[in-house]
């Protein structure tokens, strides 16, 4: 059964690959990896794949001929050394200049199938892997890493469409587009997508929101603990930007999620939904230690004592609470209407 499964999402994952083809989908450029600070990274070619990686006038092809499967760079300063030669910058793609698929890891850390066109440079000893997919993959890979795979489907579309607005809105780092940490969103291997992610965004495919007619990054949290908030109440300003809006969550109010954590110091806390604060804070005391916007904080005997009931900051579309509603019949157009008032539906189609 399990064969016959992932013989099933890989054949729907090239469905849409080639649909995103023939539309010449936009291009968005990832960091990966960069949570690790890797002064080595290993490319591996896959099955049926031909790689052709090139820096200046070398070209390297792996194919499986003589052996040639992989590709080890290593960081010397702001050069990237591999096969033995030393370049500013190395760039691995099909033989056409294409996406294509391809492994990375970092010996005894991680590994990771990527589909897309990489490029590998170095900055004081330090590798940077930025791999360029279209926008379709990357909310494939997306949603694949930030819902439960058991997720009903509307709930899964929901979270496609707000995936893809977040990418269609501009980048948010310099030399690149987004990164695949939760400053910006989780990305997982397309192949880690089941059927029901898979059909979640070819039913969405181009859909995105939009504010006053243009789109926007839309935010979302993991429980918003029943209410989410608007960014006045977590002392931001939106700008021109959408507001959010505060709305209730029903089901995380029938559902809630209770975290304490206990810290050895006497500092101040920051106070509760103020999210510039909580997230300075965390930089200090670890990203554990207040992993919600709304909590309480008390000083006792024992030092710190923060008892919290969201998880994440409460922004946008609450997953949880997208589930639920998806659980008790509502589509994912309806879902986003809750979360996301006063803005539309449209489409880069």
């Amino acid at each position: 059964m399990r064969a016959v499964a992932l013989r099933h999402t890989v054949a729907l994952f090239g469905m849409i690959l080639c649909a995103s083809t023939a539309r010449a989908e936009a291009q968005v450029r990832i960091g990966v990896l960069g949570l690790f600070h890797p002064n080595q990274i290993v490319l591996q070619m896959l099955s049926g794949q031909t790689i052709v990686v090139a820096a200046h006038d070398t070209r390297v092809v792996l194919n499986g001929e003589a052996h040639r499967q992989r590709m080890v760079f290593r960081a010397q300063g702001d050069q990237v050394l591999a096969d033995n030669r030393v370049a500013t910058e190395w760039i691995a793609a099909a033989r056409d200049g294409a996406s294509t698929r391809f492994l990375l890891s970092i010996p005894g850390k991680i590994h990771r199938v990527y589909v897309g066109k990489l490029s590998i440079t170095a900055r004081h000893g330090e590798l940077s892997a930025l791999v360029t997919m279209d926008i379709e993959t990357a909310v494939l890979s997306i949603v694949a890493a930030e819902m439960p795979a058991n997720a009903p489907l509307e709930a899964l579309k929901a979270q496609a469409v707000v995936a893809r607005s977040f990418l269609s809105s501009g980048s948010r780092h310099a030399g690149y587009d987004f990164c695949d940490t939760t400053h910006c969103q989780f990305l997982r291997s397309p192949d880690d997508a089941n059927p029901h992610v898979l059909k979640a965004v070819k039913a969405t495919h181009g859909e995105m929101l939009a504010y006053k007619q243009k789109p926007f990054p839309a935010m979302y949290s993991s429980r918003c603990g029943g209410d989410t908030l608007s960014l006045r109440e977590l002392g931001m300003d939106s700008g021109d930007g959408y507001p959010y809006y505060a709305v209730q969550c029903r089901w995380c109010r029938q559902h809630p999620v209770q975290w304490q954590s206990r810290l050895a110091t006497t500092a101040e806390p920051p106070p509760s939904r103020n999210e510039r604060a909580r997230i300075a804070q965390s930089r200090q005391w670890g990203w554990s230690a207040i992993p919600g916007s709304a909590f309480t904080a008390e000083q006792d005997a024992h030092g710190l004592l923060i008892s919290g009931h969201s998880i994440g900051h409460s922004l946008g579309m609450c997953q949880f609470g997208a589930i639920g509603m998806a659980a008790a019949g509502a589509d994912y157009r309806s879902i986003l209407a809750h979360y996301y008032p006063n803005t539309e539906l449209t489409s880069l189609r």
